[in-house]
């Protein structure tokens, strides 16, 4: 098998500054030594690939997962790390990659198709063994116009509104954390080259009945697991280490499928955590563009559970893209921190609405949070990104979805630093209007820090730009600000403000209670 050297594409853009990866990740409490199958075994070695060099292990993880087809086998990486580009897994076999072993993505662009690993249009699929899958993402994004803020800023000041995707001005929060992004596109308009990099660094799609467990995954190229479109589908005992300033590196997205289980996780990421979306189409905007096409649905009976999640931007979220209907999603026990970089994470919980999609029936319960900028986001718009399916769509989401029967109970957040904002939308013709909200036992402390504070009046509607917690200019509450919102109960909130506070703890705006 002839033998072909890994050459990056971009070998300058491999920098790690301080700041970029979590610290003190406790690894052996997820990641475990597991043996190694014994029978039906197709070790990649057999099949030609090398470790530890800088050489390509492509041909040989693709003819051993070939292989392995014919017993329902197991594919087995063990004894180094080992390079590849594009690699694909089949039905009924299993990918075991040992502990203390890797499969690490090439740095050479012309090595993909769009994913690192897919698991695609496949059943009975199982990925664990305890060792590592790495993405190289440094390598397929260009340098941040600055490094990471290992200090605090010392106050909390919001933009106006979404003025820019990038938070100008400058002496804003949301500019903070755009700032030391890594794009893969030329933001700053400097000479960087804009990178059409492969999509996902584990890709499941079309698929059921797939289980990933014990598995680390570092250093993502991209989105870091998708589960797209899939169904019956078991996550557990992962950590995903990331480097917390590589654009769009979501933890792990669970996009149109049902019936998933994601437990017992770790995750440190410069995106979202923890995210369900459910848009019109694939929406794929990496190498393989073909698959932009590709059909979705709703997204329905999601759990997430015992999850810690580290993330730049907020640590669970559904939206935005958010066109087909998303139902029964739980969250419960789970630890949302950003302990070393500043400012803390965006959001902890992010529920959003914004092409059309009722979402309803979420349970998030049990959350502990600390240094996260804005503890609750939930936002209704009529942003509509993707158009319309067909005629009868066009009439019945003109006007955006609905958000409904939102259960948020046993909170405590400290280091807050901005207000919770439950809010719809309103035109001159037109309300979207949020309901049945309910949040009890919710506990929070803020940062005290200098706050610089410029309440416009009218308050700012989002009716059609992208939703995020930080793009709304100042709040009148320093608590909970709810607007065209009703039927909200609220059940033993406490909300510890700054030491300068000057405003009240919850305003409601056009609501029935």
């Amino acid at each position: 098998m002839a033998q072909h050297k890994d050459i990056p594409t971009y070998p300058d853009n491999g920098i790690i500054y301080k700041g970029d990866y979590l610290k003190g990740i406790p690894y052996d409490q997820y990641i475990y030594r597991m043996p190694i199958p014994t029978e039906n075994v197709y070790d990649i070695r057999q099949f030609g690939a090398v470790p530890d060099t800088d050489y390509l292990s492509t041909e040989a993880f693709c003819a051993a997962a070939l292989a392995a087809v014919k017993t329902k086998g197991t594919v087995v990486v063990t004894g180094g790390v080992y390079i590849v580009g594009s690699i694909a897994l089949y039905s009924d076999t299993t990918l075991f990659i040992d502990y203390g072993s890797t499969l690490k993505a090439s740095r050479d662009l012309s090595q993909y198709n769009d994913a690192l690993l897919s698991v695609k249009d496949v059943h009975d699929v199982t990925i664990r063994g305890g060792g590592k899958i790495h993405g190289n993402g440094e390598f397929f994004v260009n340098l941040p116009r600055t490094e990471p803020r290992l200090t605090p800023l010392g106050y909390t000041k919001l933009p106006p509104q979404l003025l820019d995707p990038l938070g100008y001005p400058e002496d804003t929060i949301r500019f903070a954390y755009r700032e030391r992004i890594r794009y893969a596109d030329n933001r700053w308009n400097t000479e960087a080259p804009d990178i059409n990099r492969p999509m996902y660094t584990v890709w499941v799609r079309g698929s059921h009945h797939i289980k990933i467990e014990n598995i680390l995954i570092e250093d993502s190229l991209d989105w870091t697991l998708d589960i797209d479109y899939s169904e019956y589908i078991t996550v557990k005992d992962m950590v995903i280490d990331n480097n917390r300033h590589v654009s769009n590196a979501d933890g792990i997205d669970v996009m149109s499928s049902q019936n998933v289980t994601v437990s017992h996780v770790f995750i440190s990421t410069a995106d979202d955590g923890l995210c369900v979306k459910a848009p019109l189409a694939q929406g794929h905007d990496g190498l393989n563009v073909k698959d932009a096409s590709l059909t979705m649905g709703p997204s329905k009976h999601i759990t997430f559970r015992d999850c810690t999640v580290c993330s730049v931007m907020n640590a669970f979220k559904i939206g935005t893209e958010t066109y087909y209907d998303i139902e029964d999603i739980s969250v419960e026990d789970c630890t949302f921190i950003m302990p070393d970089i500043y400012p803390g994470g965006v959001g902890g919980i992010s529920i959003e609405s914004a092409d059309g999609a009722s979402v309803r029936n979420i349970r998030i319960k049990d959350i502990r949070m600390n240094n996260i900028v804005c503890p609750v986001f939930i936002c209704l718009n009529k942003r509509n990104k993707f158009g319309f399916a067909n005629e009868e769509d066009a009439v019945q989401k003109k006007y955006g979805g609905t958000i409904e029967n939102i259960k948020i109970e046993n909170i405590k957040a400290e280091n807050m630093e901005i207000p919770c904002l439950v809010t719809g939308w309103s035109d001159k013709s037109h309300t979207g209007r949020i309901r049945d909200i309910s949040i009890k036992d919710f506990s929070a402390t803020y940062l005290d820090n200098t706050e610089i504070l410029d309440i416009k009046h009218p308050l700012y509607e989002n009716i059609v730009d992208y939703p995020e917690s930080n793009a709304f200019g100042d709040l009148p509450a320093y608590g909970f600000f709810f607007r065209h919102a009703d039927e909200i109960s609220l059940e033993n909130l406490t909300i510890n403000p700054r030491s300068s506070n000057t405003r009240g703890k919850i305003i409601f705006e056009d609501c029935n209670r």
